[in-house]
C-alpha cells in the first residue's frame, strides 16, 4: 500500500520490489517522514500488473500500530475482526490468504486454521504487501486478496536501537487475577489413570478394574479413595480475585551490522527482541434476542496478554546480484483470562433473585517458531550468452512449526441467592459443577518456492517470461480431554467448595467423569499442495501492458476426528469403515487450473496528472474449506465466549474476479486512486446461528447457493500548506447471498457474513519544517456487518460500528531520541451486536464488550 492509502509516513528499501530486484542487503534510507519516503512503494505498485496495496514500517510505526492485525485495518477495504482477523473487501479471513516473505504457516489459533495477525509484532516487519487483484503466483485459494508479510532484512550497516514504553487503559485499573497455576500439562496421575481405567472413573469401574489387576476384592471405600486422589491431583487453586492491574509494559532491542569480507562480498546480521505485557478488562453483557428483560448476564472480565518476539537474521550478498538470507524467529504468547459471570434464563428469571453464576479460568500458550532461507540471483555476468544475462530467480524455503497449550482451563457452575440482602454464593450439585480442560495443539507446515524471470527487449516493446513452482505440506493435531467433577449443593465460592480438606472427607458428595458433552473433542489433519505456474508479461511501447498467466494447483487434505476415550476401537472402526464410502467427508483431493488476465495502459495529463495508470484484471480462483470448519468438533471461540461446530459436508466455494484501478499522480506526492470490484462465488461458506441456550450462542457453517459482492475504493492523499496533509481511503460495496438448502435460515436472500457496506480510513497528518515533530489524528469505521445469519425466525445478528479514533504525535529532541505519545479509542466506543427476534420485541443488544481509551508512552534512542 502506497502512502496514499495509507495516509502516513512510510519507508521501503528497493528490497520491496518482489520479483525483479529484491537484495537482502539494501540499505533502507528514510528521507523525511511523509511524501519523500512514498516514492518506493508507489514504484513498487506501479510496477505490479495486478492492483496492490502496501503499508511500510515507518507508516505503521508512524500509526502507533504494535500488531500487523491493528496495521492492515488503515489499508483501503479492510476491517479488523476480533483485533486479529482481517476481512477484505467484505469478505471472511478464511477468503484471504497470509503468507510470510511467500511462505504458507502454521496458525496457533484454536478457532481457526487462518493464522491471527495479532501474533505478530509490527517490529519485525519491514513491509506488508495486500494483492486484490489475483496472479498466478500466489496460491489459488484466494477471495478478498493475498497478505504477505515482508520481514526486515539484513542491515547494510551498524545498527543499534533500544525502545521502552509504558502504558494504561481507562477500563483497565482494577480487574479480575487468580493465583497461578504453573502447570505445564494435565496431571501424570490423571493422564495414567486415563489408560488404566479407559477413560471410565466411575467408583464401580475403578472397583472393578482394581480388583481384576489385584485378583483381591476392592472396596467400594477404596475405589472412592482411589477417585478422591485423582480430584486432587487437578489444580484447584484458580480463586478468582478483584484486584489492581499493572501499567503495560513494552520493551525492544535490536542489534545489527555488516561487514565487507572480500571483494564484492559483503556479510551482515542482525538480533533484535521484544516483549509486551498489558491487562485489559473485556466486560460483557448478552442478552437473549427474544426474551432480554429475563434472559441476560453479565460478565465480568479480565485478560493478560504477554509477548516475546526473538528474531535473528543472517546474510551474504555477492556482487549485488547474489543474495542469501536466513531468517529465524520465535514469538510466545500468554494469554491469561479470568471471567465471572452471572445471569438469567426463561427457567430461572430475575424475579427469583437467584442468577446463574460461573467461573472461569484459562491460560492458553501460544508459540510460532519460524525458520525461512531464501534467495535472490541474476545470471548477470555469469551468463554464457548476453541473451541469458538479466534472468533472475527469487527462492525460498520455510519450515515452522506452530503451538498451543491449555494447561488448565476450569469452569465452575454457581448460583446466587439474592433473596435474604446479603448475596449468597453456591456450587450447583450436577455432573460437571467444576470443568478442567486441557487442551493441546501442534501445527507443522513446510513450504518452499521459487520463480524464474527473463525480460526480453525486442525492439521498443519488451516481454517478460516467468515461471516457478510453490508447496506446502501441513500437519495439525488437536487433542483436547476434559475432566469433570461432581459434587452436591453446597454454599461457598470454588475456592470454599472445592477444597483439598473437602474432597478427601469421602463423607462429602463428589464424583469423577470425562467429556464436554458436546461430542468429540479432538481431530489430526492434513493438507498438501502442489503448484507450478508461468506467465507472459508484454509491454507494448510505453503505454500498453498485456499480462497473461495460469497456475496448474493440486490439492490435498484430509480432517480425522478423534473419540479420545474410545478405547473399545469402536468409533475408530466406524470411522475406518466410513472411509471407505466414495461419498465420505474427511478428505478430498482435486487439480485444476486457474488462470488470470491483466491489461493496463500507462500515460500521462489525464485529469492533469503527471502519471496514472488505468488497469483490469480478471481471474478465476478457488477458496476451500479450513481445516477447523471441516472437523466434526465444538470448540469456544476464545474472545466472544461462543460456541463452534465444524461440518465435515462444507463444499469448495469457485470465485470469478474482477478488477478496474485507475491511479493517478500529481506533483509533491499527491495522489488519488479509485477502483472498481466484482466477485461471482459459487457455493459460498457463510456461518450461521444454530439451537442455544437463553444467552449462549452457537454457530454453525454452512454453504449457500451463489453470492456475489462488488463496489468502489477510493483513495488518496492531499498535502496542505505549513507541513499539514490530508489522506484516507472509503470502500463502498454491496454483497449477497442466496441460501435455499439449509432451512432453518431466516432470510434465505441477504447479505454476506462479515461484509460491511461502507469503510472509512481518514488522517489529518503533520510533519514539522524542522523535523522534529509529527503527529497524526487516524480515524477508522465499518458499516454494520452480520455477525451470524439468523434461524427459526430470529433475524441475521449485526456487530454495529466501531469509529475508532486515535492519535499519535513523536517528538524527536535529537537525532538519536525520539519520545512518542499515542491515545487510542478517544471516543470510547463499546463493540456491540444487535439482532432482531422472531418474538417482534424489536432490536435487541444481544453482546456488547467494553474496548476502553488506551493512553502510551515510549522513548527510543537508536544509533
Amino acid at each position: 500500500m502506497s502512502l496514499a492509502i495509507a495516509g502516513l509516513s512510510t519507508s521501503v528499501s528497493a528490497q520491496d520490489n518482489e520479483q525483479i530486484k529484491p537484495m537482502s542487503l539494501e540499505e533502507v534510507v528514510v528521507v523525511g517522514r511523509l511524501q519523500s519516503v512514498a516514492a518506493s512503494l508507489v514504484d513498487e505498485r506501479l510496477e505490479l500488473p495486478y492492483s496492490a496495496d502496501f503499508l511500510g514500517f515507518e507508516a505503521i510505526s508512524r500509526a502507533g500500530d504494535s500488531t500487523i492485525g491493528s496495521a492492515l485495518r488503515r489499508v483501503t477495504g479492510l476491517t479488523l475482526v476480533d483485533g486479529k482477523f482481517i476481512y477484505i473487501r467484505g469478505l471472511g479471513e478464511r477468503y484471504s490468504s497470509v503468507t510470510v516473505n511467500g511462505a504458507a504457516v502454521p496458525s496457533p489459533d484454536l478457532a481457526r486454521s487462518v493464522i491471527p495477525l495479532d501474533l505478530f509484532p509490527s517490529s519485525i516487519v519491514e513491509s506488508l504487501k495486500v494483492q486484490k487483484s489475483w496472479g498466478p503466483d500466489l496460491p489459488a485459494n484466494f477471495g478478498g486478496g493475498a497478505i504477505d508479510i515482508r520481514t526486515r532484512s539484513v542491515p547494510s550497516g551498524p545498527v543499534a536501537s533500544v525502545s521502552i514504553g509504558s502504558g494504561l487503559n481507562t477500563v483497565s485499573d482494577d480487574g479480575l487475577l487468580y493465583p497461578e497455576s504453573g502447570a505445564s500439562n494435565m496431571p501424570q496421575a490423571i493422564r495414567s489413570a486415563l489408560g488404566r481405567y479407559r477413560g471410565d472413573f466411575t467408583t464401580s469401574n475403578i472397583q472393578k478394574t482394581e480388583s481384576n489387576e489385584s485378583g483381591t476384592s476392592v472396596s467400594t471405600a477404596e475405589a472412592e479413595q482411589i477417585q478422591r486422589n485423582l480430584i486432587l491431583a487437578l489444580n484447584r487453586n484458580v480463586g478468582i480475585q478483584q484486584s489492581s492491574l499493572d501499567p503495560d509494559k513494552d520493551i525492544k532491542v535490536d542489534l545489527g551490522n555488516a561487514w565487507d569480507v572480500a571483494d564484492e562480498i559483503v556479510v551482515g546480521g542482525s538480533f533484535s527482541a521484544a516483549y509486551s505485557e498489558q491487562f485489559r478488562n473485556k466486560d460483557q453483557i448478552k442478552r437473549s434476542a427474544n426474551n432480554p428483560e429475563d434472559a441476560y448476564s453479565e460478565t465480568k472480565r479480565t485478560a493478560r496478554d504477554e509477548r516475546t518476539t526473538l528474531a535473528l537474521l543472517l546474510g551474504v550478498e555477492y556482487a549485488q546480484d547474489n543474495s542469501i538470507q536466513l531468517s529465524s524467529y520465535f514469538i510466545s504468547n500468554e494469554y491469561d483470562e479470568a471471567r465471572m459471570k452471572t445471569g438469567y434464563s426463561t427457567s430461572n428469571t430475575p424475579d427469583e433473585l437467584r442468577p446463574d453464576t460461573s467461573y472461569v479460568t484459562r491460560l492458553e500458550d501460544r508459540e510460532l517458531t519460524l525458520n525461512q532461507l531464501k534467495g535472490s540471483h541474476r545470471l548477470g555476468e555469469f551468463s554464457p550468452v548476453e541473451f541469458l544475462s538479466p534472468l533472475s530467480l527469487e527462492w525460498f524455503y520455510s519450515d515452522a512449526e506452530a503451538k498451543t497449550d491449555i494447561p488448565n482451563s476450569t469452569a465452575f457452575d454457581g448460583s446466587l441467592d439474592l433473596t435474604s440482602g446479603t448475596p449468597t454464593p453456591s456450587i450447583k450439585g450436577n455432573a460437571t459443577s467444576g470443568q478442567f480442560s486441557f487442551l493441546e495443539l501442534r501445527d507443522e507446515v513446510e513450504s518452499y518456492g521459487g520463480i524464474f524471470e527473463l525480460p526480453i527487449s525486442v525492439g521498443l516493446n519488451e516481454i517478460t517470461l516467468s515461471g516457478g513452482w510453490w508447496a506446502s505440506t501441513k500437519a495439525r493435531e488437536y487433542y483436547g480431554y476434559t475432566v469433570n467433577v461432581g459434587t452436591a449443593n453446597t454454599v461457598g465460592t470454588p475456592q470454599t467448595v472445592f477444597t483439598d480438606e473437602r474432597i478427601a472427607d469421602l463423607n462429602n458428595n463428589f464424583d469423577l467423569n470425562m467429556g464436554s458433552g458436546f461430542g468429540k473433542e479432538s481431530y489430526v489433519a492434513a493438507q498438501k499442495v502442489n503448484a507450478l505456474h508461468g506467465g507472459v508479461d508484454y509491454h507494448l511501447g510505453e503505454s500498453w501492458r498485456f499480462t497473461v498467466g495460469a497456475r496448474w494447483e493440486e490439492y490435498q487434505q484430509a480432517v480425522l476426528p478423534i473419540d479420545l476415550l474410545d478405547y473399545s476401537g469402536i468409533a475408530l472402526q466406524n470411522t475406518i469403515n466410513e472411509l471407505s464410502d466414495p461419498n465420505q467427508s474427511y478428505a478430498f483431493q482435486n487439480d485444476d487450473v486457474y488462470g488470470s488476465l491483466g491489461i493496463t495502459y500507462l500515460g500521462s495529463s489525464l485529469l492533469n496528472s503527471e502519471e496514472f495508470q488505468i488497469r483490469f484484471g480478471v481471474s478465476e480462483t478457488v477458496v476451500r474449506p479450513d481445516i477447523r470448519e471441516l472437523a466434526d468438533v465444538a470448540y469456544i471461540d476464545p474472545e466472544l465466549g461462543v460456541r463452534v461446530f465444524g461440518n465435515p459436508q462444507l463444499s469448495t466455494t469457485n470465485i470469478r474476479n474482477y478488477d478496474l484501478r485507475g491511479e493517478f499522480y500529481y506533483e509533491g506526492g499527491n495522489n488519488f486512486t479509485v477502483s472498481l470490484f466484482y466477485k461471482d462465488l459459487e457455493l459460498p461458506i457463510e456461518r450461521v446461528e444454530g439451537s442455544a441456550s437463553d444467552d449462549d450462542t452457537v454457530l454453525a457453517y454452512v454453504n449457500g447457493d451463489s453470492g456475489e459482492v462488488m463496489g468502489v475504493e477510493f483513495e488518496g492523499l492531499y498535502s496542505l500548506p505549513r507541513g499539514f496533509f490530508l489522506s484516507g481511503n472509503v470502500t463502498l460495496s454491496d454483497s449477497e447471498i442466496t441460501i435455499s438448502n439449509f432451512s432453518e435460515i431466516t432470510n434465505k436472500n441477504r447479505r454476506m457474513t462479515g461484509h460491511s457496506e461502507y469503510v472509512v480510513n481518514a488522517s489529518l497528518g503533520y510533519d514539522s519544517p524542522d523535523e522534529k515533530h509529527s503527529a497524526s489524528l487516524l480515524y477508522n469505521v465499518f458499516g454494520e456487518r452480520i455477525f451470524f445469519a439468523g434461524t427459526n425466525g430470529n433475524d441475521d445478528a449485526f456487530e454495529q460500528p466501531f469509529n475508532s479514533l486515535d492519535l499519535v504525535y513523536s517528538y524527536y529532541p535529537t537525532e538519536q531520541i525520539s519520545l512518542k505519545f499515542k491515545a487510542n479509542n478517544l471516543l470510547d466506543e463499546k463493540r456491540e451486536f444487535e439482532q432482531t427476534g422472531f418474538s417482534g420485541k424489536g432490536s435487541t443488544t444481544i453482546l456488547e464488550q467494553e474496548v476502553g481509551t488506551s493512553l502510551s508512552a515510549s522513548i527510543s534512542w537508536k544509533y
